[in-house]
């Protein structure tokens, strides 16, 4: 008995130290798991950090760096039907029975320190009817910036960048000791994001190559590269292709496209928009693949057709090249051009019947507008410029035009000489129907007369020097010529239904932070009677601030600030037309066409008042209320909260309260307003951004 109960407390404890072991073992294991995973953690974090920070940690000298690159690409016509014949640069493939072209680029490529990107397209051969660019948004990628916080120009934020990281999710996989590779893909799927991976050296953190696919203004593409070795071309690409597909109501065009950069030979910048072949076939890098050669050498036969057709034929070809390319392309795409011996002249025409210059809000109905650029540089400090711009308004049924024309003769300093002649609002004022009503005419019936609306026709001259970056000084003179748009009743009260105002202007600029910070500026107008036929005396000062102040990711705060008064009127001054406070009818310079302006406040208030104060304030990004929504917020592109509040004769205040949003197709603004702090109605504006940058 007393064996058995010895064997039975050793048999015991055996088993609680076996126990204890294997508890200890485990401990051990779980810790060294824990252990593990923080080192793993560890390692994650630090692959990224060396990725992010690689092209500051490196130092390069990238002072007007030059990188020669040879594209070669291929457009495919899978779906084709009537409608592509409205998008810009596809109208050549529209009209052509051919389903298949091909071509190639030589580029001369421009880097300097501040990551712009200069490029110019030094020879252009291929069988694109008169060597059309039919993809431009695809060539617009051909050199994504990985390390900038955005991929191209605006678009698409770069996932190599550290302020974009907190919209990414990250996944790392060690291939060796050396190698690593990283997988992203968005937090919230959106246009403005791309999903791929990369293959990264641990030890500086360089981008080895890549691979992403996203969305690029109505693309879809898959990009991959080898990127460069040593020095500033381990920031560009050696090596590029992508694989696009633009889908349009039913056409489904397929494009390819095969960039390789650093070729020896540099062209001089006198060869410019070659289309020599002879060229071309010195400087390819490899022999063409057989199925592009087979496209030129078809190519090759129809012009070896067309050369030998009778002339009969021939007049028959020419008049049908006339009709449908010179004039049927232009109707869709921009018109542009160069000239002089140098081509140191310009011109830019915006295409006629594209829907990207059509608008629409309730107060004007729909609006189009148009524009023509033509510029001429007689030295680098010296040019003239014209920028016409011309609108037109269905529902009032008025035609707009200002045309500036500015010579500058000093561009370091940005001194210019510039005349403006235009046709502003009609701009509405009701102190000279109450005079016609003390005249005596009492058998109209001013319901239905437009006697508060006047035209207005101004020529304004205008001068600047920048005494600095931080102070500006400027004056000139305007003149204008308001014309009664119902004249009847005027000629019966025996009053003038056209009046006259000739006026000198002096304003000064302030600049405290240079270009980027706020700018201030003040100007005072006097108006001068007695002169040829001007007949209003007055004396009108304004000041305004504004700033647009950028943060990371493609946001921005812009901000507006003003006040006016009229300090004196004379006794014929009817009009009150303020410099910095109308409704423009061709609005443009912020971000967007409607930052900085009141949306649905009544026109008649802008020329009602003796003094006006307005602040208006937008913010916007790409990513904010309606992007993370489930369906339509993959395609937001930008998006805008707008607030606008006014002070002026009857308005203690009044105020407007706006969301907005950009897509691939169009803008959108809904607007809420207040007076006196009573609701005062909603309004809406629409404008249209399908093929912006085509």
């Amino acid at each position: 008995m007393h064996f058995r109960g010895f064997f039975c407390n050793f048999a015991f404890t055996l088993a609680i130290r076996k126990t204890i072991t294997i508890i200890l073992l485990c401990l051990i294991e779980c810790t060294s798991g824990i252990y593990a995973i923080s080192k793993r953690e560890y390692n994650d974090s630090l692959v990224l950090n060396r990725m992010f920070g690689y092209k500051d940690s490196q130092h390069f000298e990238i002072r007007d760096s030059i990188i020669n690159s040879y594209t070669l690409f291929t457009v495919s016509t899978q779906k084709k039907n009537k409608l592509l014949f409205t998008v810009p640069s596809m109208y050549v493939l529209a009209r052509r029975s051919n389903t298949d072209y091909a071509g190639e680029l030589y580029t001369k490529i421009t880097l300097n320190s501040s990551d712009e990107i200069q490029t110019l397209k030094q020879v252009d051969v291929g069988t694109v009817p008169r060597h059309k660019n039919t993809l431009p948004t695809v060539m617009n990628m051909s050199m994504p910036n990985l390390y900038n916080v955005t991929l191209f120009r605006d678009h698409i934020l770069s996932p190599f960048n550290a302020k974009n990281q907190i919209l990414y999710r990250y996944g790392i996989s060690y291939l060796t000791d050396n190698r690593a590779e990283v997988v992203f893909r968005p937090r919230k799927y959106n246009t403005q994001l791309v999903s791929g991976k990369a293959i990264i050296d641990i030890e500086t953190g360089r981008i080895i190559s890549f691979d992403f696919n996203g969305e690029y203004d109505m693309i879809r593409f898959d990009m991959n590269s080898t990127m460069g070795e040593e020095g500033f071309k381990s920031l560009i690409p050696k090596n590029l292709n992508i694989n696009a597909t633009f889908k349009y109501l039913g056409n489904v065009i397929k494009s390819n496209y095969h960039t390789e950069f650093g070729l020896p030979v540099t062209l001089p910048d006198s060869i410019e928009g070659s289309h020599e072949m002879a060229l071309m076939d010195s400087l390819r890098p490899a022999p063409l693949p057989l199925h592009i050669q087979r496209l030129y050498d078809i190519q090759d036969s129809i012009n070896h057709s067309r050369d030998t057709l009778p002339p009969r034929h021939k007049k028959k070809s020419i008049w049908k090249t006339i009709f449908w390319d010179a004039i049927g392309d232009n109707l869709v795409n921009r018109i542009k051009g160069n000239f002089g011996s140098n081509d140191q002249g310009y011109f830019r025409i915006s295409p006629i019947l594209n829907p990207l210059y059509f608008g629409y809000n309730p107060q004007k109905g729909f609006t189009y507008k148009s524009k023509l650029r033509v510029a001429y540089s007689f030295s680098p400090e010296k040019e003239i410029y014209l920028n016409a711009r011309l609108g037109y308004t269905f529902k009032q049924k008025q035609f707009y035009f200002r045309v500036p024309i500015r010579y500058t003769y000093n561009k370091s300093r940005n001194g210019y000489v510039e005349v403006n002649i235009g046709n502003g609002n009609r701009i509405k004022n009701s102190t000279v129907r109450d005079r016609l009503k003390e005249e005596g005419q009492d058998s109209v019936v001013w319901s239905l007369t437009n006697l508060d609306y006047f035209k207005d026709m101004y020529t304004k001259i205008t001068t600047n020097y920048d005494i600095s970056d931080k102070w500006s000084i400027g004056g000139g003179m305007t003149y204008h010529r308001r014309s009664a748009v119902d004249g009847s009743v005027f000629k019966k009260a025996d009053m003038p239904s056209t009046y006259y105002s000739l006026a000198p202007m002096i304003e000064t600029q302030i600049r405290p932070w240079g270009w980027k910070g706020p700018i201030f500026t003040i100007n005072y107008e006097q108006g001068i009677g007695g002169i040829g036929q001007a007949n209003m005396e007055y004396g009108r000062i304004e000041a305004d601030a504004i700033w647009l102040r950028k943060f990371n990711r493609l946001r921005s705060l812009s901000m507006r600030l003003g006040a006016g008064a009229y300090t004196n009127k004379g006794k014929d001054c009817y009009f009150l037309d303020y410099e910095n406070f109308r409704e423009d009818n061709m609005p443009g310079g912020w971000n967007d066409d409607w930052t900085g302006e009141f949306q649905i406040l009544n026109r008649t208030y802008y020329n009602s008042s003796d003094y006006y104060v307005r602040a208006n304030a937008t913010y916007e990004s790409p990513l904010m209320l309606m992007s993370r929504l489930p369906v339509v917020g993959k395609i937001m592109e930008m998006e805008r909260i707008y607030v606008s509040s006014l002070l002026a004769h009857d308005l203690y205040p009044y105020t407007e309260w706006g969301y907005g949003f950009t897509n691939r197709l169009f803008s959108f603004g809904l607007f809420i307003a207040t007076k006196n702090a009573n609701y005062d109605g909603i309004g809406f504006r629409v404008g249209f951004e399908l093929f912006n940058d085509w």
